[in-house]
């Protein structure tokens, strides 16, 4: 039985819900795994840190977007956080393969923060 229901198709009406709001997630963990997300979703860093949340919290969707959703302490520490990441400089004498993953870790955090701060500056 276990099998066959392992191929089975999520229930139409059942949704996937976000990490931000899970409540048997941590504020610490929901902002790591959102962190990961923006700097390294394609690589297998990114992933396995999800696979991780998800084998141990269940199914779950996250966007960088959630930073935004994050209770304000989590959230001010979370775009501090890639403000950090987005300005890291690597030594030149680093491995080309450091090099190339911390400028596209910080790439990927430039990119987001353009998008998120004028979000985040916003009124409620």
């Amino acid at each position: 039985m276990g099998r066959e229901k392992r191929g089975k198709p999520r229930k139409p009406g059942k949704q996937t819900p976000r990490i931000v709001d899970m409540p048997n997630v941590s504020v610490e963990t929901k902002k790591n795994v959102i962190l990961t997300h923006i700097m390294s979703a394609e690589e297998p860093t990114g992933r396995m840190v999800r696979e991780l949340a998800q084998r141990r919290y269940g199914e779950f969707t996250v966007d960088e977007r959630d930073v935004l959703d994050l209770p304000s302490e989590a959230r001010e520490a979370a775009l501090k956080d890639l403000a950090f990441y987005a300005s890291a400089q690597v030594p030149a004498d680093a491995p080309m393969g450091a090099q190339e993953t911390a400028a596209r870790t910080a790439a990927n955090c430039k990119q987001a923060l353009a998008r998120l701060l004028p979000l985040a500056r916003t009124p409620d």
